[in-house]
């Protein structure tokens, strides 16, 4: 499959995303002709020109300065805007949902209904020309799925229409707790925006998974430039890669795929107190979740927990584990594991409905195995043993048995 990993660990804005897509393969013209679909000011000029930031070579997307005073613009606005244009109907659905995100947060920041905020820097020429280029850029490669790695928070104080605003500013902190897009802090000198409203907004319309790829196949690198000399290397890397197709076209193997450990060590909680944790980090969303005794400093009996937890998922559980438990201290660990392809289909059964997991083996087989509070639930109503239940409806579920036509 081809797929797309966006690296902004150093940063992210829409033009530099765009002039990383460019860099990738795509042509100019695309870009440069959404200036005549947006029907927007003729004197705008938009140019990608090569540069370099502290050596490295790439992509600068270069705007002129508008004349006079933009106008503010409301949602409404940019989507007749973008409705009224000739772009193509994934460009224009696409761009929108940027925008509504950005307004999501813009009124939740604020404290008003979404039909009145006005956008400010967010409603001007070039950030509508960025956002419209990007989703361009994406239409005609066309991934399968996007990657990105984990955008930086930025640190230090800028000055807004609004007056100095702390950084990340409101509304990128807004967006990345509303899409759960986790901020990291990086070692950087550089005191200012490096994560903007724009990118932010882009990273949550586009995202398929936060990931750091392990392994993966590079058919092609492109380097996006900021316009800022900001005494480090300033830039944001597009990587169109292939992933692999193995699964694709065969459904039978094994799919390696990557996840988080969490684990603490409790000795203060009794034992009540561990059961309603454990309930609680399955209701938000753990794989598993399993416990242990084990002998603590001074000999203190306590209970290991450790959790499997998506990558998706993974701030999502932090929260659970320090607002709901006594730990003061968590311990993570990425790790691989390989799964089966498997399904949970609901079957009509003669004692009603249950719920089976079907799991395919690499030699063609097909294994379930039935859902035991469905068969917990028959068996209390009916009083009927539940192996009696199990038993019969191995022989009535036969067919789940035999291969057809399904995938992850």
């Amino acid at each position: 499959m081809k797929s797309i990993f966006i690296d902004c660990s150093l940063g992210i804005s829409g033009d530099m995303l765009a002039s990383a897509l460019i860099d990738l393969g795509v042509p100019h013209s695309i870009l440069l002709d959404n200036l005549a679909r947006l029907n927007i000011q003729k004197n705008f000029n938009l140019e990608f020109n090569e540069g370099d930031t502290e050596g490295i070579k790439g992509i600068v997307c270069m705007k002129n300065q508008m004349q006079f005073k933009e106008l503010f613009r409301s949602l409404n606005d940019v989507k007749n805007l973008l409705l009224d244009s000739s772009l193509n109907e994934y460009v224009k659905k696409k761009s929108i949902r940027v925008f509504e995100i950005l307004a999501e947060a813009e009124a939740i920041v604020h404290g008003k209904e979404i039909s009145d905020v006005h956008f400010h820097e967010l409603g001007s020429i070039d950030s509508i020309l960025d956002i419209v280029n990007v989703c361009s850029a994406i239409d005609f490669l066309n991934p399968d799925k996007i990657y990105f790695s984990n955008p930086p928070a930025g640190k230090g104080i800028v000055s807004t229409l609004h007056g100095p605003l702390p950084v990340p500013v409101p509304t990128v902190l807004e967006i990345a707790r509303q899409n759960r897009i986790p901020l990291v802090a990086i070692e950087d000198k550089y005191f200012g925006e490096i994560t903007t409203p724009t990118g932010i907004a882009l990273i949550a319309t586009f995202v398929d998974k936060f990931d750091q790829l392990d392994n993966m196949k590079i058919k092609k690198i492109g380097i996006g430039l900021g316009t800022k000399n900001i005494s480090r290397p300033n830039f944001l890397r597009a990587l169109l890669i292939e992933t692999n197709d193995d699964q694709k076209e065969n459904n039978n193997n094994p799919v390696c795929e990557t996840i988080i450990s969490q684990e603490a060590w409790i000795d203060d909680s009794t034992p009540e107190d561990i059961a309603i944790l454990i309930e609680r980090l399955r209701v938000a969303g753990a794989i598993d979740v399993v416990c242990y005794s084990v002998d603590m400093k001074k000999n203190r009996k306590g209970i290991c927990i450790k959790a499997l937890v998506s990558l998706q998922n993974q701030t999502l559980l932090r929260e659970v584990w320090f607002n709901y438990s006594t730990t003061i201290g968590l311990r993570e660990n990425k790790i691989n594991r390989w799964i089966l392809p498997r399904r949970t289909i609901s079957h009509k059964t003669k004692f009603g409905e249950v719920n089976v997991k079907q799991a395919m083996r690499p030699n063609g087989t097909v294994s379930i195995k039935m859902e035991h509070k469905d068969l917990t639930k028959i068996s209390l109503n009916t009083g009927v043993p539940i192996e009696e239940i199990r038993q019969e409806l191995y022989i009535e579920l036969s067919e789940l048995y035999e291969l057809d036509d399904w995938s992850l």
